[in-house]
């Protein structure tokens, strides 16, 4: 069952496939030894609205990894954000 988090981090990212090789968080880095999924997030973040324009649209790429401590977390990237930003979103246990 994944615990929710939304916290900010900060990603340290491989410079050739810009998926992330490590991440801080809480004062703990954790490396990650393997991505096991990633997507993109376009949807529209204010899902009720009548009219849905381009700038309410998410622009996130998630990834789901697993650390080299055997624990399963997603973590995305605001690309909408107006400097980079990471976010933990959650903890699959």
């Amino acid at each position: 069952m994944p615990v929710f988090y939304s916290e900010k981090i900060e990603v340290v990212r491989d410079e050739k496939t810009k998926y992330p090789v490590s991440f801080v968080w809480r004062h703990k880095e954790y490396k990650i030894k393997e991505v096991i999924a990633s997507w993109a997030d376009y949807s529209h973040s204010k899902s009720g609205a009548k009219t849905k324009r381009w700038w309410q649209r998410r622009h996130r790429n998630y990834y789901r990894l697993l650390t080299d401590e055997n624990e399963v977390f997603e973590i995305y990237f605001d690309r909408g954000s107006k400097k980079e930003e990471w976010i933990l979103y959650a903890k699959l246990e």
